[in-house]
Formats: structure tokens, sequence, C-alpha cells
């Protein structure tokens, strides 16, 4: 049973999630193509159709970088490759983490030659397939996220490895060792945006730290343990705002409010069944709905079928009535600018030969409707 455990005398709260911030979203793999969804696990759509991805991020933008056939695929937020990146050396990339900005993508890979076998993290170009020793690359260490654009945050990957955490900074040489858990082997992990809160992972608990200074200060302070995943944790996320942690369990990615100063014994929601590797940013998970039909149509013409133009980023549903009453329908998974065209059904088309002045179009999509009058020409 999923628990949170008090680490100081006042205890961390974090209760069932909060709807979230319209503009935010998380991104996550679901039966291998990249998806997006709000926070609170309304507008679920795919992004990608064609199968065989992995492991999503997000920048601020909006951009999508997820590992495919041994490569790393930047994405647009249709679902469209802009490019290729990463290196398919040995393993190719596993997990895709790409910078705030957009400008670089940092990956874990699995060294498989006969020189310094093993885990590895490395640095690619985001626009363009870059050699994984162009940049950085180091054994040892994986799952690196961001702090910022300037620096990576990287977790101990290999039994030789001392120490739980390690950063890079862009640009210069070497690494800094950062924070060591007494208690726990940190495996994977990520900082908020304000640099003011840490989660961190060995699998079977998540840890919860307020950062009393931004790293690489060690002023790591544990407020509260969130224990008891179905399977196990992968991947914690903080909101852009910090207020909010997703992570994923073997049943989905779960949500929870998180308020450092008191700690509650509940743990969250189950927002997202079925979705794995979840990646929170500030872009919306996709456009609104936006429909137009025509205002004037002939009879002859309508009983044929009427053409709507939608755009959502969203499955469609467009729906005709006559007089309150459904004469035809038609569905799309909608991922750019398209048109659905919704054909009478025998008893639509004898009802509008009948009689009419108007039909009624309504069209829903990622949880908005939008309707339009259309008159009829007789």
């Amino acid at each position: 049973m999923r628990r949170y455990v008090a680490l100081l005398a006042a205890l961390t709260a974090l209760a069932v999630a909060a709807p979230a911030a319209l503009a935010d979203s998380i991104v996550y793999e679901k039966d291998g193509d990249v998806w997006a969804a709000n926070p609170d696990g309304s507008g679920q759509r795919p992004v990608t159709t064609s199968g065989g991805y992995t492991h999503p991020s997000q920048a601020n933008d909006g951009t999508i970088a997820a590992v495919k056939g041994g490569l790393l695929h930047r994405l647009n937020r249709s679902g469209g490759l802009l490019n290729l990146a990463g290196d398919p050396s040995g393993s190719g990339p596993l997990l895709s983490s790409i910078a705030p900005g957009g400008a670089l993508i940092a990956y874990h890979f699995n060294n498989t030659g006969s020189i310094v076998p093993g885990l590895r993290t490395a640095l690619s170009h985001a626009d363009r397939q870059t050699s994984n020793d162009e940049i950085f690359n180091i054994g040892g260490w994986i799952n690196p996220t961001w702090l910022g654009d300037a620096r990576i945050l990287m977790f101990d990957g290999s039994p030789s490895t001392t120490g739980d955490t390690l950063i890079h900074t862009i640009g210069q040489s070497g690494t800094q060792p950062w924070y060591e858990d007494p208690g726990l082997t940190l495996s994977g992990g990520d900082v908020d945006p304000a640099q003011a809160r840490f989660a961190a992972t060995d699998g079977s608990i998540i840890r919860l730290y307020r950062l009393n200074a931004p790293p690489p200060a060690i002023a790591v302070e544990p407020r509260c343990d969130l224990t008891g995943p179905n399977g196990s944790f992968f991947r914690p996320t903080w909101s852009p705002d910090g207020t909010q942690l997703a992570w994923q369990e073997d049943d989905g990615i779960w949500v929870a409010d998180v308020n450092l100063d008191d700690c509650s014994q509940t743990g969250g929601n189950l927002t997202i069944p079925g979705g794995h590797s979840p990646d929170w940013g500030p872009t919306a998970a996709g456009r609104k709905l936006t429909a137009s039909a025509p205002r004037r149509v002939k009879l002859s013409a309508l009983l044929k079928g009427l053409k709507v133009r939608v755009n959502c980023q969203c499955a469609v549903t467009a729906t005709m009535l006559l007089g309150g009453t459904k004469i035809g329908q038609a569905k799309k998974l909608v991922l750019k600018p398209t048109s659905l065209t919704v054909k009478p059904t025998r008893k639509g088309k004898a009802r509008l030969r009948r009689g009419g002045r108007s039909v009624k179009m309504s069209v829903g999509g990622g949880g908005r409707f939008v309707t339009r009058k259309v008159k009829i020409v007789r």
C-alpha cells in the first residue's frame, strides 16, 4: 500500500492531484508511441502512431525527443519528424532528456564494445546526429536530467561508481560530485525548474528533498518518502511550478500535489493508466479544438455528406443533428488540420427529404465541444 513516511518532525503532504495549469502537459510512452496529456489525465492523445518509440522528453517550446531504432528522433507536437540525433553505436540511446531550451539532448546508452563496456551518459546536438564522444561521454552514469540549460545531473549506474549523483557543466571539462544519500542508492530523479526541490528514487522509494541552495551546493534536506509502488517507481518529474510530481509505476503514471511543509499519508492519483516514462513540461498537450462548416448547403449535396474542417490534435467526433435527433456521425484521430465528411444515415436521409430548415453539427474532441448551424437550401 502506498504511503508517505515522514523523515523530519514536520511531515510533508502529498495529496490527491489538483487541477493543473492548462498550459502544462505530460509527454509519455504508451503502446510503443509518444502520447501527450494534461496533468489531470484529460486530453490524452497520441503524438505518433507508427510505433517503436520509447522514453520521450520535451523542451519548453514543446519540441519532443524520443528513442526509436537506436537513435533519437526529434519531433514536433504533431508527431512530425524534424531530424535524427544521437549516435547508434553500442545499443544506441536508451533514454532521452532534451534540454529546456532544446539545443542539446542528454541520453544514456550501453557501450557493447570490448573497450570500456557498460552504461554511459552522452550528449548530442538536438538538430543533428552527433558522435557520442563529440560533446561529452562518461561511463557508469545514467538517467541524465537537466539543471537549466547549462548543466546535466546524472545518477549512479555502475557497482564500481562511488556517489549517487554527478554534475557536468556544458562547455567545461570534468565533472563535480553532488549529493549522496546515506540511506538510499539513487538511480534516477529530477530537480524542479526553480532548483528548490529534488525527487529521486531507487525503484522502491521516491524520496523528496528541499534544496536550500541550488546545486552544486550540498544543501539538501530530506523531507519524506513515497513507498509501496505497484511494481517499481521510475522517472519522477516535476511540474513547471514545482507544486506537483508525476512518476511511473507498473500500472501507469501517477500525479500528486507536493507541499514540503506538511506531509500527509496519501499517495496521489493514477491519472494516466498504461502510461510510462513521463516528462512534464510547460507546453499544452495539444491544440484546442476548432471546427468550421458551410453556412448553407443544398439538400442534394447534404444527402451525400457534409464536410467539416477540424483541427485539435485529438480524437474528434462530428455529429449531424436534425431537430435534436442524430442523423449521422463520423470519427477521426486528428493530428493536423483535416476534414471529416459526415454522411446521413438511411433514416436520416428520409427525414431530410421530408423537411427541415437546418441541421446542427456538434463537434467534440479534447474535452471541448463546438456547434455549427448549417442552413438547408431546397
